[in-house]
């Protein structure tokens, strides 16, 4: 018979055989093809930046990377799908701050937990978001919109792509800090939104940057702000809320890339690297197609996610979009 030496013997020799070969793995990685899930649909232009980070690390690795599409549901079925393949590695995910942040502060059952459940890789890009009417509006500024809907409270309404979407997070964000009261009117999708817009049965909308430029030289639509912390390279000469008064105002959006939970410190730094180098070899494309690319740390991330899950939270409640089934 064995004695409890031997068999203590040969459970530690294991553990630490196990241990050696997982350090031995994450030295050699990668070794096979990647698998990169997107929460969009193929073609789409979010789905085109997933693609081009993709092509990239293919390249670098000299292993392919696979775009496999899940859409839908805002992304939970793309995140829950991400959350349950192995930390290994060779399943990484193309996430957004809406996955991550607004989804958890507006849906009353979530398959997953945006920090629990994920390692950080980056924050790929910021997608700024602007305020806008359409070009013959009355209204010229930000500030006489908000004044005017301070002192008519009824008078006033956006649109949206739809319940939780950015547009209209950024809305109720605009709401409550500047303490005015203006309808929300969701659509299923941006662009019916922005043809109501035209048509002027709504008085303006939130709409990415990109977006919004092909309309501006189009001499459609006006834009009198932008949600982001700074002023914008192809809107230089648009103020941003914050410095309007509403301080602090945030709206931006971004994309990025996560892990499933507990992956190797080395994987993550190694997949984490070189998606960096790709979004910087990228960067005048990307700033072309209306981002800002940030191409954060792991821990950027996890803090911002952090900061943002608080702030849409109380977004949420404040806009009585808290818990929606």
């Amino acid at each position: 018979m064995f004695s409890i030496k031997h068999w203590m013997k040969c459970l530690f020799g294991s553990v630490c055989l196990a241990s050696a070969a997982q350090a031995v793995a994450a030295d050699a990685y990668p070794t096979e093809p990647i698998k990169l899930i997107v929460p969009y649909v193929a073609g789409a232009s979010t789905d085109s930046l997933a693609r081009m980070v993709g092509k990239d690390l293919g390249e670098e690795f000299k292993k392919p990377v696979i775009i496999e599409n899940r859409p839908g549901a805002g992304g939970t079925i793309a995140a829950d799908f991400l959350r349950r393949q192995p930390a290994d590695g060779y399943t990484f995910g193309f996430t957004t701050d809406g996955i991550m942040a607004v989804n958890p502060a507006i849906y009353k059952k979530l398959n997953y937990d945006s920090l629990k459940d994920f390692t950080p890789l980056s924050i790929a890009v910021n997608a700024p978001i602007v305020l806008v009417v359409r070009s013959d509006s009355p209204f010229k500024t930000a500030q006489e919109l908000i004044a005017h809907a301070k002192a008519n409270p009824e008078g006033l309404s956006y649109g949206s792509a739809g319940l939780g979407s950015s547009q209209h997070m950024a809305g109720e964000l605009l709401k409550s800090m500047a303490g005015v009261n203006i309808l929300h009117v969701p659509y299923r999708g941006g662009e019916p939104a922005m043809t109501d817009l035209l048509g002027g049965q709504i008085s303006m909308m939130f709409v990415q940057s990109a977006s919004a430029k092909q309309l501006v030289d189009a001499g459609k639509i006006r834009i009198l702000a932008i949600g982001s912390p700074q002023r914008n390279k192809q809107f230089p000469d648009v103020p941003t809320l914050d410095e309007i008064g509403l301080k602090g105002y945030d709206s931006d959006t971004w994309y990025g890339f996560n892990m499933p939970a507990n992956a190797d410190p080395k994987i993550v730094d190694t997949l984490s690297a070189a998606i960096v180098r790709s979004l910087k070899k990228r960067q005048t494309q990307l700033e072309e197609l209306g981002y800002d690319v940030v191409a954060s740390s792991p821990e950027e991330q996890r803090k911002n996610i952090q900061t943002n899950l608080t702030k849409w939270a109380d977004v949420a409640k404040k806009a009585g979009i808290y818990h929606v089934q």
